[in-house]
């Protein structure tokens, strides 16, 4: 078949046949039950859950002092041996073998055994000493075979009791943050990634009635945030405020690394519940400029909140960052003069609140944006009374002019260039272009409004123009048959100003519409002559009306795993693409179905000119097909063996390349958990292609599923932690050391799996 001599074949001869539905049931549970049966028949249940006191101690030690359980919270190290059995197993029994399915999780109490690795004795277990815990944790079959020397008493736990107890506690304790923090408008604007981290790691202390948070001048280690009760704030002896549930504390101090200036204690001598943040997990969370993130993320809140800038993108915040001052003033000290103008000025209280000096009432509270209607609509309105803090307080204070100067236009005229942007980058082929095309594009881009039975296109004339549908939905029809509704955001008529073909369909306003649309001029003064080549090439990427008789075999590409990659080109327009097949039987036997299905939602949902792009999938007895895109170009791995050493210039572009191609994967909640230069392709032209989607997943949030290859996994993996996208890009950042440093830097010259984590976390 790989002979380039051969006469071209029709792929209609390759047998494909497409099926209703895409795998078929396999038993699973069928499978582990047996193995479950072969393993326990050489273990004699002793006792069943029951435990002395001795017994308890010795495992909680073993469990507390391993690498990795030591992580595991307290009450799932309780459940854990809670669940354990004891069990006698006798002389020169072999426990588990090696290669087989793991089943259980042991801790020796009594006895020695050996573990033996292709039939060598490579090491001694001892009492107090647990086993089996890795290839439960991460999925492998056992690396090797475990045997009784002597008459062994063990501990013993299933699989499914082991990974079912961390995981449910974790989730407990993910859930209660999750709620605890979603209303404190200190984390309101983090990335999910943050949020994530800032859940997995918060964890809530219980404080007494009877005694103080902190007094006056206590060291400022920690910000302190309230999830139950309410608090006291005194200064001198003297109550200054109260705050509650959802509230932070202790802010200025870290800010100022200074002592603590006020005095905290719980309100009526009640118990109250606070988490806290210390300064080393601050700098975790937001980099080493801590302080100004947290500043700018009250500041983004506080625009957030108001419902006039909730329509903008208010990115713009982190550019003008510098131009805001943060002045500390002691109470009641006055901030704005009666007769100002409430659009002068962007004040938001860090700390305090901001009063009516006539009656002492609050108009605007802590994390908020004072007089934000009248900034937004631009109303020169004076302020009829004197505005003051009500205590010692900190603000936040920009220029209003200063942010106008910046963003060259009105808050209004910024919101509506903002909002029709994000409408034409729903446009496929539109979302990759540059700020510049855009605006580009809005300069030229008219309205129109259509009637409802309207034609906007009309089959069989000459395509001038080129529609997006802003409001509305249109009708497509072939003759007098109806073909589908096309809804907002979709585009038409680019397929007959690239290849300029007559219109293929008529297209009538269903209801009343609006349609954004570009003269053909317009169009092409926008679109240059490659980029017309490559939206070209999308087109037939995108062409899911292709069938089997269509395509003509050329030649095998190459050879992976599970089956065959060729080439074959469409009779239609000469196109090449690419078809992998994998055979069903492998996918049985390593259990890669649930990864397979994936795989396949996931390629059919995307289209990032980064990205292999999937066209449609196949089926028929024997294989699943995909029908993919071609690529020509080699690994990025071969290219990096040659080149050896990147430039700086290299190793930007490839970096950068690759982090566009991930940003636009987790914009749609797309986490990839395999990024290495080995799932990446270099192109003849030099541009990457991520390919290899056997390990990406849809996440909503968060994940602690134990994936990737081990040199390029991100600690959280390791440790069993719930993680989220973040953890691309560690992977991301290890290629980065490769590319400039010719080596990974963890485990480059370790020999197992178990060393590369060791030095992974232990980093």
């Amino acid at each position: 078949m790989g002979n380039s001599n051969l006469k071209e074949v029709s792929i209609e001869n390759l047998s494909f046949k497409i099926k209703n539905s895409f795998f078929f049931e396999l038993n699973e549970e069928e499978l582990y039950k047996e193995s479950i049966r072969m393993e326990k028949r050489k273990m004699k249940l002793m006792c069943k859950y029951n435990k002395e006191e001795n017994d308890a101690e010795l495992i909680e030690k073993c469990i507390t002092n391993h690498f990795l359980l030591k992580y595991i919270e307290k009450p799932a190290i309780y459940e854990i041996i809670h669940q354990l059995s004891n069990y006698h197993i006798n002389p020169n029994t072999e426990i588990f073998i090696q290669g087989n399915n793991p089943c259980y999780f042991y801790i020796l109490s009594s006895g020695e055994c050996e573990i033996i690795k292709d039939g060598i004795i490579t090491k001694t277990i001892n009492e107090g000493e647990c086993f089996g815990e890795l290839s439960l944790i991460y999925e492998f079959n056992r690396e090797y075979t475990v045997r009784t020397k002597s008459g062994c008493d063990v501990w013993a736990t299933e699989k499914k009791n082991f990974l079912k107890i961390p995981e449910h506690i974790a989730n407990i304790t993910f859930e209660k943050n999750n709620k605890a923090i979603s209303n404190i408008p200190l984390f309101k604007v983090l990335s999910q990634s943050q949020k994530n981290i800032l859940m997995n790691k918060l964890y809530c202390c219980s404080y007494p009635g009877d005694k103080p948070i902190f007094r006056e001048n206590d060291i400022s280690y920690c910000i302190y945030l309230i999830k139950e009760g309410e608090l006291e704030i005194r200064y001198k002896d003297k109550t200054i405020d109260y705050i509650g549930p959802g509230d932070y504390f202790g802010l200025v101090s870290v800010m100022n690394k200074s002592n603590r200036i006020f005095e905290v204690i719980p309100k009526d001598k009640k118990e109250c519940k606070l988490f806290s943040l210390s300064i080393s997990f601050l700098h975790k969370l937001y980099g080493p400029n801590y302080i100004s993130e947290i500043l700018l993320t009250i500041i983004k809140s506080a625009f957030f909140k108001n419902k006039c800038f909730s329509r903008m993108n208010i990115k713009f915040l982190s550019e003008i960052f510098d131009n805001f001052s943060f002045s500390f003033y002691e109470k009641e000290t006055k901030i704005l003069d009666k007769d100002d103008l409430k659009n002068k000025y962007a004040l938001i209280p860090i700390t305090g609140n901001l009063l009516n000096s006539k009656d002492n009432t609050i108009i605007c509270k802590r994390s908020e944006l004072l007089f934000g209607d009248e900034i937004y609509n631009n109303i020169s309105e004076k302020i009829n009374f004197d505005i003051k803090c009500s205590n010692f307080s900190l603000i936040a204070k920009c220029n209003i002019e200063d942010i106008l100067n910046y963003l060259k236009c009105s808050f209004i005229e910024y919101t509506e260039h903002y909002s029709l942007i994000k409408q034409l980058k729903n446009v496929p082929i539109f979302r990759n272009f540059t700020e510049e095309k855009f605006d580009n594009i809005l300069q030229k881009i008219k309205i129109d409004k259509i009637q409802k039975g309207e034609n906007v296109i009309t089959e069989g004339e000459e395509g001038t123009k080129f529609f997006i549908i802003k409001k509305g939905q249109l009708d497509i029809y072939k003759g007098d048959k109806y073909i589908r509704t096309m809804n907002e955001n979709e585009y038409l008529g680019e397929r007959a100003l690239f290849f300029k073909e007559p219109r293929s369909a008529t297209a009538k306003a269903k209801i009343d519409a609006e349609v954004f649309y570009l003269e053909k001029d317009d169009f092409d003064s926008i679109i240059d002559a490659d980029m017309i080549d490559f939206l070209t090439n999308r087109l037939y990427l995108q062409d899911e009306t292709i069938k089997i008789k269509d395509l003509i075999y050329k030649r095998n590409l190459g050879k992976g795993s599970y089956g065959i990659v060729s080439l074959v080109r469409s009779k239609n327009n000469n196109f090449l693409y690419a078809i992998k097949n994998i055979s069903i039987k492998q996918i049985y036997y390593s259990k890669l179905y649930k990864n397979i299905d994936m795989e396949r939602n996931i390629l059919l949902r995307i289209d990032h000119p980064f990205i292999v792009k999937m066209v449609k999938t196949l089926k028929d007895q024997k294989y699943i097909y995909y029908l993919m895109e071609f690529i020509k170009g080699r690994e990025l791995y071969d290219v990096l063996n040659e080149l050896n050493l990147l430039s700086k210039f290299q190793a930007q572009f490839y970096i950068g390349s690759i982090m566009l191609a991930v940003k636009y994967l987790h914009e749609r909640k797309f986490i990839f958990r395999d990024i290495k230069p080995e799932n990446i392709m270099v192109t003849t032209i030099g541009y990457i292609k991520l390919i290899d989607f056997g390990m990406a997943k849809t996440l909503i949030d968060k994940t602690n599923s134990i994936v990737g290859t081990p040199q390029y996994m991100a600690p959280e993996i390791i440790l069993g932690d719930y993680y989220s996208f973040e953890i691309d890009y560690w992977s991301i950042g290890i290629c980065l050391y490769e590319f400039v440093c010719g080596n990974v830097p963890f485990g480059e010259n370790s020999n197992t799996p178990l060393d590369i984590y060791v030095s992974i976390i232990n980093r």
